[in-house]
């Protein structure tokens, strides 16, 4: 890995180019007076400038014939423009008064174009979005978005489920690589902290031509925090408090950006007692706590960008076994508990050749989790996951402003140790090699992308025994060729996209050789080494209408699975554990979203929203799957207020979340009661010009609702999800402008 790095970068270091500078100027279209402190975002750089007091700013750019600028002030329509350097450099830009959301860049796609203007129908949302209603994880956040739900193992451990698959079928990439982490077991969390994160995207369905496989169910995508302005230093501090764990959460950050250097740190820590169910009670040693550093580092020469990131994150989680309740609050783990460690390091570089570029991105994770079951200092069960990764793409100029293409490389290098007692798992190697070829075809209206993947995946265990077990060498190798063909035709108010992807993913070293009992979960699970791949093809349709008030999407899909692997009870028990085992078969999953914004002329301010999703699975039979789902109708009535004064009312929201009754389940598994949540709360900001104050309070599960979700792994003992949760935060903001010389 290092001799890599010093080569790479000795042969950006030899590349030398003249760069560029772009001049602007933003004015009101309207009044033709100049807008100062506008903020203009370079999307490369994913950094900015602010505009000075006569709406004017300098950029010293790269040597690449085209610059991404997103240019936005309160108030305004967004402007998102490519500009041309070869034939432009200098530019007035007039901002147009409206009340358009800020159109955000997808930077999960290879091109980094607007939500709007992609093929792949891909869902953006904020962090700070996702907060309004409090979560305690970044996986409840998340199970917030249409199509996306969480497994959940207590008030702590969350597994994001997008249309109906979770687990290895769900890639996740943070820093810009692919996050591994046992993302067979359910009993332990996302592995990525939630500080120090912008937003996240979500594609629903096959994405394995850019991500290769496993991606076979989606992926989730985060965006790591930008950094600060040229020539400032910006920071925060967050506390928040919630009553129903007497959970505290608090982080904090800083970020420098001065000339061509940028630089950014975040801390964050979470500590959650047992969390109570609606008669108050609590449940036994679902307590969890949270770690979590981030650093991020970036530099860029005239043809050259660069970013070093670097993220550990510690969860200690405790493992209820039963249905047992306490009056108790302590916060100390007792036994069964476990601890997993993450360690992520990213490099990323972005080398302009002309009207050409490459980007390379190396990744190294480590995880590690131990499990203690009788003795505080020695874990009975010890998993260590080392994972190496590399992401090479090129990217063609454009070839008579209407064709480009990117041909790619995507590969990893896995080993997975165990140190403990037990044994879920043997020790095993994995390798994956991917190569990509994208196409991108644009007109004026109507814009075609498609291309084709082919994977290489071999899986290589060692023979393994324990006093119950014995776990037989293995060496298997997997093929998958797979593709994707999609368009986007555009009318002044409505977008039509449709897309038919495939999907590939190899079982895993659980599926094929698991032998015992995942306290986590409280399940024995069995593999089988017989399985083989599992290769899907999703058809996807979207339909958006937008106009000034009024928003409209509807995204039916229809996905077909072939050799799906998947979990199903035997209705055995092993020592009062009940048994599960892995089987295959051909299966058809087919639903969809269904959402609708308004927000009225006279009363901008405010905002009605309202979704619906919905996934229904069943085999070639027609016999449900487990483990699917329910149907849920998500709505919220929001105000966005733009009060004067030193103390400002922000905002105001009431959620209502209504799931509805599952009954198509699979066998053994039972239905699950329709519930209904409401949520509410409101902000304040305190002004100040050194340093801003941002107030959130308010209340999850107002009405103290008893219920069980049909995901939750406490269902098969009968324990609520957590009752009535109050909640209030402080945020202190500050920002300085530094000297330039």
């Amino acid at each position: 890995m290092i001799k890599i790095i010093s080569i790479f970068l000795f042969f950006f270091s030899s590349i030398t180019a003249v760069g560029q500078n772009f001049k602007g100027s933003v004015l009101d279209k309207e009044t033709k007076k100049p807008i100062p402190f506008a903020q203009v975002y370079v999307v490369d750089l994913k950094s900015g400038i602010i505009t000075d007091k006569n709406g004017q700013f300098l950029i010293d750019f790269l040597n690449n014939n085209t610059i991404h600028l997103q240019i936005s002030f309160i108030g305004y329509k967004t402007i998102d423009q490519i500009i041309n350097l070869d034939t432009i450099q200098q530019k007035m830009f007039y901002l147009e008064k409206g009340h358009y959301e800020l159109k955000e860049v997808i930077v999960s796609v290879p091109k980094g174009i607007l939500q709007g203007d992609n093929v792949v129908n891909v869902e953006h949302k904020s962090i700070k979005e996702l907060q309004q209603i409090s979560p305690l994880t970044l996986a409840e956040a998340i199970s917030n978005i249409p199509g996306v739900q969480q497994t959940t193992t207590g008030s702590g451990i969350g597994k994001p489920v997008i249309r109906g698959l979770s687990g290895n079928r769900i890639v996740t990439y943070a820093q810009g690589i692919r996050i591994e982490n046992q993302q067979w077991g359910n009993e332990h969390g996302l592995g990525v902290g939630e500080v120090g994160i912008e937003s996240v995207e979500v594609i629903k369905g096959p994405a394995s031509l850019l991500y290769g496989a496993d991606a076979l169910g989606g992926v989730l995508f985060f965006v790591d925090d930008r950094y600060a302005s040229q020539n400032t230093i910006e920071g925060f501090v967050q506390t928040k408090f919630v009553s129903n764990t007497l959970g505290m959460m608090t982080s904090t950050g800083i970020k420098i950006h001065k000339g061509k250097l940028k630089f950014n740190l975040f801390g964050a820590y979470s500590s959650q007692a047992d969390y109570q169910v609606p008669n108050f009670d609590r449940v036994f040693n679902t307590r969890f706590d949270e770690k979590n550093i981030k650093s991020s580092f970036g530099f860029n020469t005239n043809n050259w960008i660069s970013n070093i990131r670097y993220s550990y994150l510690q969860n200690n989680y405790g493992i209820a076994e039963d249905a047992t309740f306490t009056t108790s609050t302590q916060r100390n783990f007792i036994l069964p508990f476990q601890t997993i460690d993450n360690h992520n390091l990213s490099f990323e570089n972005t080398v302009y050749t002309g009207k050409s570029k490459l980007n390379l991105t190396l990744g190294y994770t480590n995880n590690y989790r131990k499990e203690f079951e009788d003795d505080n200092n020695l874990h009975a069960l010890g998993l260590k996951l080392n994972t190496y990764t590399y992401n090479f793409k090129w990217y063609s100029p454009v070839f008579k402003n209407k064709f480009d293409f990117i041909l790619g490389s995507q590969g990893m290098m896995q080993n997975n140790i165990n140190n403990g007692e037990e044994i879920l798992i043997p020790d095993a190697t994995t390798t994956d090699f991917g190569i990509f070829l994208i196409g991108n075809l644009k007109f004026h209206k109507l814009q075609f992308q498609g291309g084709i993947r082919n994977d290489y995946r071999n899986i290589d265990t060692e023979l393994m025994m324990t006093e119950d077990v014995v776990f037989s060498k293995l060496n298997h190798s997997y093929n998958g060729l797979t593709f994707s063909i999609g368009g986007i035709y555009k009318f002044k108010k409505t977008k039509l996209r449709a897309n038919i992807s495939s999907g590939f993913r190899a079982p895993n070293t659980t599926e094929l050789l698991s032998d015992g009992v995942h306290h986590g979960t409280n399940r024995y699970i069995k593999g089988d080494a017989n399985l083989t791949n599992e290769n899907a093809t999703q058809i996807d349709f979207s339909f958006d209408y937008k106009n000034e008030h009024l928003s409209f999407s509807i995204n039916p899909f229809y996905n077909s699975i072939n050799k799906y692997i998947y979990l199903s009870p035997t209705n055995k028990v092993v020592n009062t554990i009940p048994v599960f085992e892995y089987l295959q078969t051909n299966v058809f999953l087919y639903g969809g979203e269904v959402g609708v914004h308004y927000h009225p002329h006279t009363i901008h301010w405010l905002h009605l929203e309202s979704n619906l999703s919905t996934v229904i699975a069943e085999d070639k039979n027609g016999t449900p799957l487990p483990l699917i789902p329910q149907t849920r109708l998500s709505s919220k009535i929001a105000t966005e207020i733009s009060s004067k004064g030193k103390v400002k009312l922000t905002y105001v929201f009431v959620h209502y979340i209504y799931k509805f009754q599952q009954n198509r389940v699979g066998l053994f598994e039972t239905s699950t009661n329709s519930y209904q949540l409401v949520n509410a709360g409101l902000s304040f900001e305190i002004s100040n010009k050194k340093m801003p104050i941002e107030i959130t309070t308010g209340v999850n599960n107002l009405l103290n609702t008893k219920y069980i979700d049909h995901l939750s792994r406490f269902k098969n003992m009968g324990i609520a999800n957590q009752g009535v949760n109050f909640y209030f935060g402080v945020k202190i903001k500050f920002n300085k402008q530094l000297k330039d010389k």
